[in-house]
């Protein structure tokens, strides 16, 4: 959960930067061109596009993000060569389908789950930070204020409350720890002044500009871009962002209190403004507006301030700012965006008409007397009915399932089963999203078979295999692939011009990349067929093993991959066909290549 919250605002911060690089490159233009007004609110809607984590995405993208994959920290597969397989499945009936398991990928601790902790320890150091400091500033500040004594001064300001039309209780006090006149506070303002030494008309500029911030409610402004900043403090750009929507505010309070006025009141609103910069610079809380500011703050105020030129509104150009962010939320595509934070499911593999977990996540189905299945999430913890009723009258390979049918994961379950089990086809596939909680069923046109293998690599991308025998010794089987979580499926190639055996495993690493592993048959294998084009093409995989397992009997199982990472198991069985163990194929450029690693072999005995 974490990690998709750190990955969606992830996407946001980088196709929102863009908006803001194109606003501040054309800044110097759009400063000459229109008010301060338009500005304002075209930060305020890119600040509120930033707080809210969601995007969609058309087919044709403009723009394209690459989130980094579910990539290991340290020891890949941590835990696969700890001990010896497993001779029973946890999984399935356990009297008629016997097997073993490969060990888990034990915890993985992805590049993600980290930025993601980092990102999150930051967001909360920002906002405490800010607020720790906002409260001790206001507390202070308070703690050393005083009512205004003067009974001119009291006038001057309440004749300003009059002509402002503000009528709402803001309290004026003054303080020595306020560095120059500031709003502060949310539901209790509190305008503070440093002192109460200034002249009449300095003092209505003062308490002019504050309750216009007052009136805009410009403090919840700033919470705003406090928090937005606060969700994407690793973003420069969102620091640029905040800087320029705080000048705006300023500049556009400015614009209102002088608006109708002549160059000699602007004049004098600049030089009240200037005196008020003469007190001590102490940095104030972000949560506080301030009547004066920083110097190149300060010398475009006095420009806007000054200027008598009649400037645009803006409409139409914030209108067209609205406009590029929403197209930017449509057309932007994430790849890997899914993949990055997708759990890992349980992967089965078929071996001798026995069922063989490659990988244990935790999850399981079993079959009950009455034929029922059901699936079992988190070791047990959650349980889920599923829609499939077998014949349990009927023999165990002529049910309708296949030992190696099934992907369970708690983000994407999968099974593939033929409802008619007299027919090869046509095959159908259950997909949950919700761990079991809800089911649907689509029937996968052209598939037909009783040798099932599915999997998912994402939410969205998945692949299925279907094999079924064609004689003695020979098997046809068809790979389909789906890109929409498994609501249509696509037949992407065959290998049978190439090599038609019975399978034992499959297995993809992404679209493109894909294995198919085969019983041993001509030699001792192991016989390994993959494509790089999305089934279009397939060719016999080159596996390089220590000489020492040439009079073993070698059939692989499905490979499991983790990001780039890729560890393919191998089934080793001796001249009487007794179980030996297992030895590894790895890979660290998702699947492109192989290496034999004695590390992670669980041999029971070998000469």
């Amino acid at each position: 959960m974490l990690t998709r919250l750190f990955t969606d605002f992830l996407i946001i911060s980088v196709t929102t930067s863009l908006v803001i690089l194109g606003l501040k490159l054309a800044s110097p233009l759009l400063h000459k061109s229109y008010t301060a007004r338009w500005k304002y609110w075209v930060w305020m809607i890119v600040a509120i596009r930033l707080l809210f984590p969601f995007h969609f995405s058309f087919a044709t993208s403009l723009v394209q993000i690459n989130v980094p994959e579910y990539t290991m920290i340290g020891t890949v597969f941590q835990g696969g060569a700890s001990s010896n397989a497993q001779e029973n499945s946890p999984v399935a009936t356990q009297n008629e389908l016997p097997g073993h398991a490969v060990e888990p990928l034990s915890h993985m601790l992805s590049v993600l789950d980290i930025l993601s902790f980092i990102w999150t320890s930051g967001l909360v150091l920002f906002l405490l930070y800010h607020f720790i400091g906002y409260f001790l500033f206001r507390k202070q500040a308070l703690r050393w204020s005083s009512p205004i004594l003067d009974q001119s001064v009291t006038a001057t300001i309440e004749q300003a409350f009059k002509e402002m039309n503000v009528t709402s209780s803001v309290t004026v006090l003054t303080s020595e720890k306020v560095p120059n006149p500031m709003l502060v506070g949310f539901l209790k303002p509190v305008l503070f002044l440093p002192h109460e030494n200034y002249t009449d008309e300095e003092l209505e500029f003062i308490v002019k500009h504050e309750l216009v911030h007052f009136k805009r409610f410009d403090i919840g402004y700033k919470l705003l871009l406090l928090i937005v900043q606060a969700i994407h403090w690793f973003n420069p750009f969102v620091w640029l962002m905040v800087r320029e929507a705080g000048r705006e505010i300023e500049m556009y309070c400015d614009e209102t209190v002088v608006r109708g006025q002549s160059l000699t009141y602007r004049k004098r609103y600049c030089e009240a403004i200037l005196s008020a910069m003469q007190d001590k610079p102490i940095r104030p809380s972000a949560l506080s507006t301030n009547f004066a500011g920083g110097k190149h703050t300060m010398k475009q105020r006095f420009k806007s301030i000054l200027s008598m030129k009649k400037k645009r509104s803006g409409l139409t150009l914030f209108c067209t700012v609205i406009l590029t962010l929403s197209m930017l939320a449509a057309f932007t595509n994430v790849t890997n965006g899914s993949s990055a934070s997708f759990k890992p499911g349980t992967i089965y593999s078929s071996l001798d008409g026995k069922q063989v977990v490659s990988y244990d996540a935790g999850n399981s189905y079993s079959i009950h007397a009455e034929g029922n299945v059901s699936i079992s999430y988190r070791n047990g913890e959650v349980t889920a009915q599923t829609p499939l009723k077998v014949d349990m009258t009927r023999e165990s390979w002529n049910r309708g399932i296949s030992e190696s049918g099934f992907f369970i994961s708690e983000d994407k379950t999968a099974i593939v089963y033929n409802p008619q089990p007299d027919k090869l086809s046509p095959l159908h596939v259950l997909i949950s999203d919700d761990m079991g909680k809800t089911w649907n069923d689509t029937t996968v046109q052209g598939a037909r078979g009783n040798e099932l293998f599915i999997g998912f690599t994402s939410k969205n991308d998945g692949w299925m295999v279907s094999g079924h025998s064609r004689g003695v010794g020979s098997a046809l089987n068809n790979v389909f692939q789906t890109s929409d979580g498994g609501k249509t499926w696509e037949e992407v190639g065959d290998p049978n011009d190439v090599y038609s055996e019975h399978l034992t495993a499959a297995g993809f690493a992404n679209k493109d990349i894909g294995f198919l592993g085969f019983r041993y048959y001509s030699d001792y294998g192991p016989v390994i067929y993959w494509t790089k084009d999305r089934g279009q093409s397939w060719a016999r995989l080159p596996v390089s093993l220590p000489e020492k397992f040439d009079e073993y009997r070698k059939n692989p199982l499905s490979p499991i991959f983790n990001g780039k990472e890729g560890l393919f198991p191998i089934a080793v069985k001796d001249q009487e066909l007794e179980d030996i163990g297992t030895i590894y194929l790895t890979s660290k450029d998702g699947g492109l290549t192989w290496v034999y690693d004695e590390s992670y072999d669980k041999l029971k005995s070998h000469k």
